[in-house]
């Protein structure tokens, strides 16, 4: 079997040498932050091995706006370092990832007086220049109503104007999965549904972890001289395995609502601020749809349960009436919800939506190095200092070799070619084809319908049914390359019924606004 081959097998033989060998670096967590760790101690020659609890970017890291941005919004709280090293770390990975990560218009239009034009536009030309100038496009102040002639689906009542520039986008999902899938490539093994359930220790320090397969219900014991938590939203929990009891996290819920993009029309992301509390908010264009986010509310329950309320939704619709006014969607538009737990650093007497996005690297008494906050921007600079606090704990520098992230390019896998039956579209109008269904259970590491259409197709928000239409073929075409017989199929379509049914939960108690 290949370096490139990333099926159910490699998963399989990946839990079996976990059990067998010991590891320099064991990472807990397979969001973006742990995907970058891995990634990062791999290419530094470190013996490297990841583990995930569900799927691959299943929580916070594929519940994102989808933006790789500097953060305009938080110049206005006075986070200057943050958007700089943020802007450094985005215009960094438009060189390394290219394919992943792509350059977009932004427009903020200003209602009311144009002393708030002036501002914003002093705004954007500041944060032009923390990103040395290194942007794709120009920018500049469009006066009046000529903001109209860019995006004719602004409301045109009190309109002062606009401020355009430039960030990124990418498809966040697909992004840690080409970080995960290049770790593998270069060495690391890693293994998706393998929750930790116990920490192993020796000589009162963390040595290890104890994992359950979900697949199989087997536990195993995975020993190594380091181990990060990179857990998110769940690190807490997994710090308190090691006897931490003082929590480190306050988790915030972020929901978004996915519209037609017709609905408004915009062909650029639009930066607007809410009528109501006058916080910012986004759209951004994606494929046929249109991202609206997000909230930032105090989140107590478990992190994967999180999920957008009928508040959420009432809310985001109402701040795009503000911006888009008869152009804005209404709540029949909807097609579905996203939900994710922000991990950020607690700071006592702060809102949800004043905590900053920095992070914390810390190492426990117990020795468990533990990575708190940040953002999908930062990541790879986030990985960079905990490989470098796994090095100084190994007592060597990893053979020598310096931190490579910021020049090596993030290789994306081979795509799936597509022949015969599998070159017909899985859907009539969307860019997916057959052979992408076998490709993420062949190559992509997927093993449950869910893993693929969630976060490999991302047709559980670009499909019109969600793709409840082709779930069943979808299961039908991955059977044959994970084992599964006619039970386990429908278990699959049942299982992926209830993640479609966890976006629609704000329908629950009827529709969230009366029709306008």
């Amino acid at each position: 079997m290949t370096a490139l081959e990333c099926s159910a097998a490699t998963r399989r033989e990946g839990l079996e040498r976990l059990a067998r060998e010991s590891w320099d670096i064991l990472v807990v967590g397979g969001g973006i932050t742990g995907a970058g760790i891995a990634r990062d101690a791999v290419l530094r020659g470190l013996k490297t091995a990841l583990v995930e609890r569900e799927d691959f970017a299943s929580g916070t890291s594929s519940s994102t706006g989808r933006m790789v941005h500097g953060g305009f919004r938080y110049l206005e709280s006075g986070q200057v370092r943050l958007v700089m090293e943020s802007l450094a770390e985005r215009n960094l990975l438009r060189r390394t990832a290219p394919g992943l990560v792509f350059p977009h218009p932004f427009l903020i239009p200003v209602y009311g007086s144009w002393l708030g034009l002036a501002r914003i536009a002093a705004g954007v030309a500041l944060y032009q220049l923390l990103a040395l100038r290194r942007t794709a496009g120009a920018a500049g102040v469009v006066l009046g109503r000529s903001a109209l002639d860019l995006e004719p689906a602004l409301r045109a009542r009190d309109l002062a104007g606009g401020a355009l520039y430039w960030d990124c986008l990418t498809d966040d999902a697909r992004l840690v999965i080409a970080v995960v899938l290049d770790a593998h490539r270069r060495g690391a093994v890693v293994a998706n549904h393998a929750p930790v359930v116990g920490l192993l220790r020796a000589g009162g320090r963390v040595a290890g972890v104890a994992l359950r397969d979900e697949l199989t219900g087997v536990t195993c014991e995975a020993r190594a001289r380091v181990v990060v938590n990179a857990t998110g939203p769940w690190l807490d929990r997994v710090a308190a395995m090691a006897g931490t009891r003082e929590p480190v996290l306050r988790p915030t819920r972020g929901s978004h609502i996915v519209v037609p993009r017709d609905r408004p029309g915009a062909r650029r992301a639009i930066i607007f601020k809410s009528p109501a509390d006058r916080r910012y908010l986004y759209l951004v264009p994606w494929q046929r749809q249109a991202i609206i986010g997000t909230t930032e509310t105090d989140y107590e329950g478990a992190p994967e349960e999180a999920y957008a309320t009928q508040e959420d939704v009432a809310y985001l619709l109402d701040a795009a009436e503000g911006a888009f006014g008869a152009s804005a969607p209404r709540s029949g538009d909807v097609l579905s919800t996203f939900a994710g737990v922000r991990p950020l650093v607690d700071r006592p007497g702060v809102s949800a939506y004043r905590l900053p996005r920095d992070y914390h690297i810390g190492e426990g008494p117990d020795g468990l190095i533990s990575v708190a906050g940040g953002k999908l921007t930062t990541f790879r600079r986030m990985a960079e200092e905990a490989v470098d606090e796994a090095c100084r704990r190994l007592e060597r520098p990893a053979d020598g070799r310096p931190c490579r992230t910021a020049a090596e390019p993030i290789v994306p896998h081979p795509e799936q070619e597509a022949s015969g039956d599998l070159a017909r579209p899985l859907m009539p109008g969307l860019p997916y084809l057959r052979a992408q269904v076998v490709g993420a259970a062949t190559a992509e590491m997927a093993v449950t319908l869910s893993d693929c259409l969630v976060r490999r197709l991302r047709l559980i928000h670009e499909a019109p049914d969600q793709g409840l239409e082709c779930a069943e073929e979808a299961a039908r075409l991955m059977a044959p390359r994970l084992g599964w017989g006619e039970d386990e199929v429908r278990e699959q379509i049942v299982g992926y019924g209830r993640e479609v049914a966890r976006t629609r939960m704000h329908r629950g108690g009827g529709d969230v606004r009366a029709a306008r």
